[in-house]
C-alpha cells in the first residue's frame, strides 16, 4: 500500500496528498500554494518563516562541520488517542512500541541502519534528540503520557480534532492518534498523517497519525510503515522538508542530500536515478533511504548530518516554540528529566454519548478508561438488568421504558476515580408518543432539549432553540456558526416519537434557512430514519453547498428575513416507515465554513386509518405479563372477520404468525410457550383496518 502524507506549514495546512494512481509524476505537497494563501490572511507568517529560515542558515554556517553537540535532547511527548471504542484506541504498548522506533531512529539506532549504501554512511547522523512519554500532565497531575477522548471526530480527522484535548506546546508534543485522516485534495488514496511545522498556532502545534501507522505493532503490525510514519512527520514538525523539495527537483535546503527528481515509493534498488536533475543531481543516485520520502517504512534508515542541523537549529529557535520543551525545568514540570515512574490512578472513562434503545435491548458497554492501569471496575446501570456489575466490559438488558443513568468507578493502588453519565440510555417504549395527524411542531411552546426532544453534538455550538428568526412565530431551531463552530463537526437534532401505526403516504415537510460563507462551502443537511427506536438510522433526504443555501453568500451574522426560508418536503410513504409503531427522525448538520443554519415548522401528514382504540367487546389481552414459560393472548369478535395476530421482537421482526384468516364471531385464545426465546416482544392484533399493539415479557 502506498502512504501519503500531509504536512501542516505554519498555521497552514499542507496537504501532501498523493494519488493512489500516480505514477512517477504524483501531486505533489501543496505546501508553498497553501502557505501564499494563509500569508495572504496573515503576513506576519511570512515574516516567522524568514526569520527561522534566517537563523537556521546562520546556525548551520556557524556549525557546518559539527556532527555532535554532545548534548542529547529530550522531547516531552504525550499521545491524544481518539477513538469510538474500536480498534482505533490502540493499546499503551503499541504507543510505547511508537516511542522506542522513534528513539532508534533519531539516535541512528536502528536496526536496518546498517542497509544505508555505502554512499550514504558518512552523512547518516546521530540527531541526538530523545522522545519521553510525560509523566506530569499541564497540573502537575501523574500521567503515563497517554489520553483518550470518545469522539466521531476521529473519522476523517483534520485540525478538528485538536481543540477536544492539547496540552501546551511549549512544554510537549502532542501526538493525536485518530482512525482515519480526510483527504482533501479531491484525489484518491490515503492519508496516514500530517504535522505542522514550526512557528505556526499553539493550538494545533503537533502531529495527526492513522491507528494502524502508528507503531510496528498491534494495529501496525501488517503495513510497512514500521512506526516511521512518525519519524517522517517528527521531521516536518522539527522543520525538515521532502528530499525533492515538493517539486520536480526541488530544493528541500539540506547541502547533504542529494537532489531528487520527485517522490518515491516502495523500496528501489541502489543507485536510482543518477543524474535526473542534471548538474545539480548526484552521480551516487538519490537519497531514498531518507526518512523523508514516501518510500516504504522497512527501506527508511537515515537522517543526515545536514537535515540534523536544521533541527538543532529549530530546536534551540524561540521562533519556533520548540525552544523550551528540551530545558531542565520543563523536563522536570514534564515528569521526563528520569524520575522514575509511580503508579497514576485511572481515570474512568467510557463513550457517554446518549444511546437509543427498544424495550429489551442488551447494550454492550466498553470500558475506556485511561492514565492508569485499572484493578477493580465497579459499574452502576439504574433501570438496567443487572443494575450493577464488576466487568471490565459488561452486557446490560433495559426492559422498561425511561431515561438511565450509567456510573463507573475505577481504581488502582494509585487511586480511585468515578464517572457519571446522565440520561445517557433512552429506552422507548414499543410504540410512540405521538399517534395524532397531521402534526406539527413550530417550536413555541416546548423545550428543546426534552419534551423527548434530543440534541447530540460533536463539536462546538449545538442546535438550540432561538428567537432571533422564526418561519412563524417567535422560535426556531439553530446552530450559530458564525463564531465558534470548528469546521467538519456534526450535530443532530433527534425528534420525539411517533406511531405510524395506522398511517400511510406519509409526508414530512419543514421549514429552513442558511446561507453559505464561500462558493467552496460544503455544509449538508441529512434527515434520517429510524424504526427501532434510534438504533439505527436509514437516510432519507440531503442538501449540501450552495443546494442548501436559502440566501446565497452571506459574510456577516446570518439572520434570515422573511422571503430567506425555503420549505422542504421528504417523503416517506414507503412501508419503510409508514405503518411502524415507533419512529423517530433525525436532522445531522455537518459544518464546513457555512453560515448559521435554522429549521422552523416541522410537520407530518398521511393517510391515517382507523386506527381507534378498540372497544370493549375486543377484549384484547395479553397475561400473565410478565410470564413464565408460557402466556396467553384472547380477544373477542362481534362479527365474522379479518384477523391477523402477529408477535414481533425488539427490533421489529416478526417470530411468530398466529393467524391470518377470516374468523367467525366468538372467544379466541392462544398460547405463547416456550417455542419463544426469553425477552421482551410486541403482540399486534389488527381486526379489519383496526388494530392495537401490547408489549409482551417473557422471563
Amino acid at each position: 500500500m502506498k502512504k501519503f502524507y500531509l504536512s501542516l506549514l505554519l498555521s497552514g495546512f499542507i496537504s501532501c496528498i498523493i494519488s493512489s494512481t500516480s505514477n512517477a509524476q504524483g501531486d505533489w505537497c501543496s505546501s508553498e500554494i497553501l502557505f501564499r494563501e494563509k500569508a495572504k490572511e496573515n503576513p506576519a507568517l511570512q515574516l516567522s518563516r524568514e526569520q527561522l529560515e534566517n537563523e537556521t542558515r546562520q546556525f548551520i554556517a556557524q556549525n557546518q562541520n559539527q556532527k555532535s553537540t554532545g548534548v542529547v535532547k529530550i522531547i516531552p511527548v504525550v499521545f491524544h488517542v481518539i477513538h469510538e471504542g474500536g480498534s482505533e484506541n490502540i493499546s499503551r504498548a503499541q504507543i510505547v512500541d511508537q516511542v522506542d522506533s522513534l528513539n532508534k531512529d533519531f539516535r541512528r539506532q536502528n536496526g536496518n541502519a546498517v542497509n544505508t549504501p555505502l554512499v550514504f554512511q558518512s552523512v547518516a547522523a546521530d540527531c541526538e534528540i530523545e522522545f519521553r512519554l510525560a509523566q506530569l500532565d499541564p497540573n502537575g497531575n501523574c500521567t503515563d503520557g497517554v489520553t483518550r477522548t470518545f469522539s466521531h471526530l476521529t473519522t476523517n480527522a483534520r485540525d478538528n480534532v485538536k481543540a477536544l484535548i492539547d496540552w501546551p506546546s511549549n512544554k510537549y508534543l502532542n501526538i493525536w492518534i485518530v482512525k482515519s485522516i480526510e483527504n482533501t485534495s479531491g484525489n484518491p488514496g490515503d492519508i496516514i498523517g500530517f504535522a505542522q511545522f514550526p512557528g505556526g498556532s499553539a493550538l494545533t502545534d503537533g502531529v495527526v497519525l492513522r491507528y494502524d501507522y502508528t507503531g510496528s505493532i498491534g494495529t501496525a503490525a501488517s503495513n510497512n510503515g514500521v512506526g516511521r510514519t512518525a519519524t517522517h512527520e517528527i521531521g516536518h514538525w522539527l522543520n525538515l522538508r521532502h528530499i525533492w523539495g515538493d517539486a520536480n527537483c526541488g530544493d528541500d535546503f539540506v547541502s547533504d542530500t542529494p537532489t531528487a527528481d520527485q517522490e518515491h515509493y516502495g523500496c528501489p534498488i541502489h543507485p536510482f536515478h543518477v543524474n535526473v536533475c542534471g548538474t545539480g543531481s548526484s552521480p551516487d543516485g538519490e537519497m531514498f533511504p531518507n526518512y523523508m520520502d514516501y518510500t516504504d517504512g522497512a527501506c527508511q534508515n537515515l537522517f543526515t548530518n545536514g537535515q540534523n542541523l536544521r533541527m538543532q537549529a529549530t530546536l534551540i529557535s524561540g521562533v519556533s516554540g520548540r525552544n523550551n520543551l528540551w530545558s531542565a525545568s520543563n523536563l522536570t514540570a514534564t515528569g521526563t528529566d528520569g524520575t522514575p515512574p509511580v503508579t497514576c490512578a485511572p481515570v474512568a472513562d467510557f463513550n457517554s454519548e446518549i444511546i437509543f434503545i427498544c424495550e429489551g435491548t442488551t447494550l454492550n458497554f466498553i470500558d475506556g478508561s485511561w492514565n492508569g492501569t485499572v484493578t477493580t471496575w465497579s459499574w452502576q446501570f439504574p433501570g438496567g438488568n443487572p443494575s450493577s456489575s464488576n466487568s471490565q466490559n459488561p452486557s446490560i438488558q433495559y426492559n422498561s421504558a425511561g431515561v438511565y443513568d450509567v456510573i463507573l468507578t475505577v481504581s488502582n493502588s494509585g487511586g480511585t476515580d468515578t464517572k457519571t453519565a446522565t440520561g445517557m440510555v433512552v429506552v422507548s417504549p414499543a410504540l410512540g408518543a405521538n399517534n395524532s395527524y397531521p402534526w406539527q411542531e413550530s417550536f413555541e411552546s416546548i423545550t428543546v432539549p426534552g419534551n423527548d426532544w434530543y440534541v447530540l453534538n460533536s463539536a462546538g455550538n449545538a442546535w438550540e432553540q432561538s428567537t432571533i428568526a422564526a418561519h412563524t412565530g417567535s422560535t426556531s431551531m439553530r446552530i450559530y456558526n458564525y463564531t465558534g463552530n470548528p469546521d467538519y463537526g456534526t450535530d443532530d437534532l433527534i425528534t420525539t416519537s411517533f406511531n405510524l401505526t395506522n398511517v400511510s403516504s406519509t409526508t414530512m415537510t419543514f421549514w429552513r434557512a442558511f446561507a453559505y460563507r464561500s462558493t467552496s462551502a460544503a455544509d449538508r443537511l441529512r434527515i434520517f430514519t429510524s424504526t427501532n427506536c434510534g438504533q439505527l438510522w436509514t437516510l432519507k433526504y440531503v442538501k449540501s453547498g450552495m443546494g442548501l443555501s436559502t440566501a446565497g453568500l452571506v459574510a456577516a451574522n446570518f439572520v434570515p428575513s422573511v422571503t430567506q426560508w425555503d420549505a422542504d418536503t421528504v417523503n416517506l410513504s414507503s412501508s419503510t416507515v409508514s405503518g411502524k409503531p415507533n419512529v423517530r427522525f433525525k436532522f445531522e448538520y455537518s459544518q464546513d465554513s457555512g453560515n448559521n443554519i435554522y429549521l422552523d415548522d416541522i410537520n407530518l401528514d398521511g393517510v391515517v386509518g382507523m386506527n381507534e382504540v378498540f372497544s370493549e367487546n375486543v377484549k384484547f389481552e395479553v397475561y400473565p405479563n410478565p410470564a413464565q414459560a408460557k402466556a396467553h393472548i384472547s380477544f373477542n369478535l362481534s362479527a365474522t372477520d379479518y384477523v391477523e395476530l402477529k408477535i414481533f421482537d425488539v427490533t421489529g421482526r416478526e417470530v411468530r404468525n398466529l393467524t391470518g384468516q377470516n374468523l367467525e364471531a366468538g372467544e379466541y385464545q392462544y398460547d405463547v410457550d416456550g417455542t419463544v426465546a426469553n425477552g421482551v416482544y410486541y403482540v399486534r392484533l389488527t381486526i379489519g383496518n383496526s388494530s392495537s399493539t401490547k408489549k409482551l415479557v417473557l422471563n
